[in-house]
């Protein structure tokens, strides 16, 4: 359709130019360079072209371009359509009672990038039609799907039988990849800015030694797309007055304000991501940050104890789903373990142990969108009304 469009305005284009061609010699289109005299002319049509132009067809040029634009460019404009994922309960939300917020939000979004028609459908059960689309023969069994991804912890047991599958429960939680890389920037990084050290400053009558406020620093360190916050006055000036200290812990705060100064939150996060990739196949790993002068080695055991809180949160989870549904863990036939941080090898402990030899890894980073893909095409997503309630 482009192509053909394409020639149509080029060939009036061009018979635009050769009938002005035809009535003077002067230059027709613009910007042009001429070799000889390296002048620039001014771009547009001569006045006798236009005037013997619009003679002939009974319009200016400008008009005929117009109109040839206008016609050959009036086709129908595609809709677009996308079937979204979800996680069961968005990060934030109690009892489901921001989901809604959260939906009409996401919707908003994917309409102001002009997709009108839209579906949705939950990333657990998306991640289970993703394995049971590629084991067709898995027929009679009870699943339960761990999707275990960035931001999100999203549980769902089903049912398949020989036609068509029922999904028994779902159960989500705001835990994933990111809080476990705050953890590691909590435990490892902050002692390295200064965080428990004491500072003195000078007062009315005496100097005072306290701790240094760090608590007041901490969630916009974490938070790295708010963190250019901190380049404030009021950050930097007791950041710049402790390191001025001269002592041993003063590194440390010149440390803390490169980052401020330079932003680096977002840099330490990529260099704990890949620690935390690393340690997946390793027993060690090097932490190398030369932006802040920071190079130290974690091992496997040291990192699974910084992590205790988010792995036991993980198990409890779990837990709550087979609880609330009356499932002993012998009820499941399968577990199917998908998304980027069922890696973890402390993870896929815990679940081996829940579930012995029952255990699946399954497309760990193209589950959901597979899934995604199959429940368009079956019809299986709900379409958002009314502030993001979804319907049938």
């Amino acid at each position: 359709i482009v192509v053909m469009l394409n020639k149509k305005i080029i060939c009036g284009f061009l018979m635009l130019i050769l009938l002005s061609a035809c009535t003077a010699p002067t230059a027709m289109l613009g910007p042009a360079y001429s070799l000889t005299s390296g002048n620039i002319y001014q771009a547009g049509f001569s006045f006798g072209s236009d005037k013997a132009i619009a003679k002939y067809t009974g319009k200016t040029t400008i008009e005929n371009l117009t109109n040839l634009t206008q016609e050959n460019l009036s086709y129908e404009k595609p809709t677009f359509h996308a079937c979204i994922g979800h996680p069961v309960n968005f990060e934030g939300s109690q009892e489901n009672s921001n989901n809604t917020q959260a939906i009409s939000l996401l919707s908003e979004a994917y309409t102001y990038a002009d997709f009108k028609n839209q579906t949705y459908y939950p990333e657990p059960i998306a991640a289970s039609l993703s394995y049971l689309h590629e084991n067709p023969t898995t027929i009679d069994e009870t699943l339960l799907t761990v999707d275990f991804g960035g931001g999100t912890l999203d549980l769902c047991i089903l049912k398949r039988n020989a036609h068509d599958f029922e999904v028994v429960a779902t159960h989500g939680i705001g835990l994933g990849g990111d809080h476990i890389d705050q953890q590691i920037f909590r435990k490892v990084i902050f002692p390295m800015l200064g965080k428990g050290e004491r500072w003195i400053r000078d007062g009315e009558d005496r100097e005072i030694e306290t701790i240094f406020p760090f608590e007041e620093y901490e969630e916009l360190l974490l938070n790295w797309a708010i963190s250019y916050m901190l380049n404030q006055n009021k950050f930097t000036t007791p950041v710049i007055q402790r390191m001025n200290h001269g002592d041993d812990a003063s590194v440390k705060f010149r440390r803390l304000y490169v980052l401020i100064k330079n932003n680096h939150s977002y840099l330490v996060f990529q260099h704990l991501r890949d620690l935390k990739i690393a340690l997946s196949s390793q027993e060690s790993a090097r932490l190398d940050i030369p932006e802040l002068d920071i190079d130290t080695e974690i091992t496997r055991i040291e990192f699974e104890k910084y992590i205790s809180s988010q792995l036991e949160k993980f198990r409890l989870a779990v837990d709550y789903l087979l609880d609330k549904n009356d499932l002993p863990p012998e009820a499941i036939d399968s577990v199917i373990r998908t998304g980027g941080s069922c890696l973890i090898p402390a993870i896929t402990n815990i679940l081996d142990e829940l579930f012995p030899e029952k255990v699946i890894e399954h497309n760990p980073f193209t589950s959901v969108a597979t899934g995604l893909a199959i429940a368009n095409y079956r019809n299986l997503g709900k379409h958002p009304i009314h502030l993001g309630v979804l319907e049938s």
